[in-house]
């Protein structure tokens, strides 16, 4: 029997109610009289009491379990073990960093992390679960018998030698805003295993997991809901890449459904992205880039029903790349096209392909039965684009303008929403496919100071005059400030930005955004994604941000800011200040013209520069020109420029090897002969 974490007397002062418990050492320890709190300390305490209990980890953290042990269940030894009659027990990091609770892997306990009894409950927030590890059982992760709640957290790194590496369930388990990765073992369900349970599964991603039948998730006799989620890049050596979803009998059935989710670059020997022996419904949903020696998108071998959904840019030798049908499948308002090789097949007479209406089929044997009221056959180019964030948590293919399937759907169970969240019903008619495409929408604004905001589709927005403030929100959007003071944010998808005259703030935000300040001192951030981004007339800011960028000060003395990324920046005419930073990145640039352009460099940031601020290195030997790397590796100096490559380097440790913390962190592409005098120095 475990030692309690708290002593006696401590416990009656909380007359058996412990609501928080905070853990304040990282020690996998059992011991009441050390003055200090353990992760496994607070788990038994917490089973001791029928209350529900909370138990806080420090945010970043690393809780290595060490104190192995087998043949108990109390949490007292190997993996930490809920038990019946404790509450529900929340373990919780709060901080934007998950804390980590390791078993330590093969170097570890050899044991799983947690261990969820028959009618316990625990529920984890915010945390990581890696480094589980059993031989000749399941769960490497989390072996559920009870209840689960899986919220903003990741499962990753675990193993088993029998089922479901990351959590095996056979009581209720929802996963939600969770990832689910580098999860693997010899037999099922590398990511899920679910045995003759329940599991949700909304807003989550379950990728890189492996095993020999369901890569992603084998649902074994039990009940799966995936809503809003992604299932990729997952691995079988045997069936199901993605997901599979397995009847042992004719009671004993394994119900899948899916709904807005992606299922996308998974691979197996059989049904890259699912194969399905019980019963599969799927709804607005997307199977995409999956491979298979046989049937790549679905291998179905029991009852299918797939509605409003695409299937395309799958990929096998043999069978069918979209559906390989060995059983009934119903196909209503859905893309089966683009596939490699055969997009629909039958294997035998008695199998099934129904049409329930208004589809577009490619190719293969099952294409007759396609026959239904506005069936589209034999159309091997859906004309979609590539698999890509068009809004929304799951990536999807957009039709483009052209498509057959615009206005040639059929929505029958009454969806609002297609797979990205944006109104079902738009223009003439359902879209086919997953991805209805939304009209542009054209909004003025007056000569007045407007707020203006976009809607979730296409949108052009004029500002006309005033100081505006406009907001594209979701999709691809262009945008025009026009006159006067404008602040013009593009929130999510690939945005179109012109500032207009005046001086205006030009904010790309999410996506890959094309921002032009035009006339006037601008502002524009390209923010996250590989933008483009020029400052036009006058003088102007113009930062990056986040991802590859192009940016162009073009006319007037410009400030350009490559941020995180390997950026490529062109100063334009005029004076220009390159402001470059060390650790984020590479900036490109391509136009310096010496004893005109200046480059940038902060204190804070380059720390041993200890030359005083302004033009120039008031301490000589801080600056040196090489004409080698070697030379600018051992080099005295903390800046240092390679003549021959235009390679800038920050060499943080001075004539020791390398460079330390610091490294090549910009490249003068045309090679100019620089000299101190074109640095300027802050801080």
């Amino acid at each position: 029997k475990s030692t309690l974490a708290f002593t006696p007397e401590v416990r009656a002062s909380y007359a058996g109610v412990l609501a928080d418990i905070v853990v304040n050492t990282t020690n996998d320890v059992v011991d009441d009289s050390d003055g200090v709190t353990s992760l496994r300390e607070a788990i038994i305490e917490a089973n001791s009491t029928p209350e529900d209990d909370t138990i806080q980890l420090t945010a970043g953290a690393t809780y290595n379990l060490t104190i192995s042990g087998s043949e108990e269940d109390a949490a007292a030894t190997g993996d930490l073990d809920i038990v019946t009659g404790g509450g529900e027990i929340t373990v919780i990091s709060e901080g934007e960093e998950q804390a980590v609770i390791d078993a330590g892997g093969e170097t570890g306990l050899n044991d799983r992390v947690f261990h969820v009894l028959e009618n316990a409950a625990l529920q984890l927030e915010n945390v990581e679960v890696t480094g589980g590890l059993v031989t000749g059982d399941s769960g490497g992760g989390i072996f559920n018998t009870g209840t689960a709640n899986i919220i903003n957290t990741t499962i990753s790194g675990n193993s088993a030698s029998l089922n479901g590496s990351g959590i095996n369930n056979s009581g209720t388990v929802s996963i939600s805003n969770s990832t689910i990765t580098s999860n693997s073992n010899n037999s099922g369900g590398g990511g899920i295993h679910n045995f003759l349970g329940i599991a949700n599964i909304s807003d989550s991603t379950i990728s890189n997991n492996s095993a020999i039948s369901g890569g992603g998730i084998l649902n074994n006799t039990g009940t799966v809901s995936i809503n809003n989620s992604t299932i990729s890049d997952n691995s079988a050596t045997g069936s199901g890449g993605g997901i599979n979803n397995l009847s042992t009998t004719n009671y004993l059935l394994g119900i899948t459904s899916i709904n807005n989710s992606t299922i996308s670059s998974n691979s197996a020997d059989s049904g890259g992205g699912i194969y399905n022996s019980g019963i599969t419904n799927i709804n607005n949903s997307t199977i995409s880039g999956n491979s298979a020696d046989r049937a790549a998108g679905i291998y179905n071998f029991d009852t299918a029903s797939i509605i409003n959904s695409t299937i395309t840019g799958n990929s096998s030798f043999f069978g069918a790349s979209g559906i390989t049908a060995a059983g009934s499948v119903t196909v209503t308002s859905s893309i089966v096209s683009g596939n490699a090789n055969i997009d629909a097949a039958i294997t035998q007479s008695t199998n099934n392909l129904i049409s329930a209406n208004n589809n577009l089929i490619g190719t293969g044997n099952a294409i007759n039965s396609f026959n239904g009221d506005r069936d589209q056959v034999g159309v091997t180019n859906p004309l979609l684009g590539e698999l890509a964030d068009n809004g929304g948590p799951t990536l999807t293919h957009l039709p483009l303008s052209n498509s057959p399937v615009i206005d040639a759907g059929s929505n029958p169970n009454a969806l609002t929403t297609d797979q990205r969240g944006q109104p079902r019903v738009a223009g003439a008619g359902v879209d086919i496919g997953a991805v209805e495409l939304q009209p542009t929408q054209e909004i003025m604004g007056t000569v007045s100071n407007d707020t203006l905001d976009g809607t979730a589709g296409e949108d052009s927005i004029f500002g006309l005059d005033g100081n505006d403030v406009i907001n594209g929100l979701d999709d691809d959007d262009v945008l025009f400030g026009n006159r006067d003071l404008d602040t013009i944010n593009g929130d999510a998808g690939n945005d179109t930005i012109y500032g207009g005259r005046d001086n205006d703030l030009v904010i790309g935000n999410i996506g890959e955004d094309f921002l032009r300040g035009d006339r006037g001192s601008d502002s524009v951030f390209g923010q996250e994604g590989n933008d483009i981004a020029f400052g036009g007339k006058d003088s102007d800011l113009i930062d990056g941000g986040f991802g590859n960028d192009s940016i162009s000060g073009d006319l007037g003395s410009d400030t350009l800011i490559g941020g995180q990324g390997i950026d490529t920046l062109n100063g334009g005419s005029d004076a220009d200040i390159f402001e470059l930073a060390v650790g984020e990145g590479l900036d490109l640039i391509a136009d310096f013209v010496p004893q005109q352009d200046q480059i940038l460099l902060d204190k804070s940031t380059f720390t041993a520069i200890t030359s005083d601020s302004g033009t120039g290195f008031s301490v000589d030997a801080e600056f040196a020109i090489v004409t080698s790397d070697s030379d600018a590796e051992t080099s005295e100096a903390f800046i240092v420029y390679n003549s021959n490559n235009g390679k800038l380097f920050y060499n943080a440790n001075g004539t020791e090897a390398e460079f330390g913390s610091g490294g090549e962190f910009a490249n003068l592409t045309n090679t100019p002969s620089i000299s101190e005098d074109d640095f300027l120095l802050r801080g």
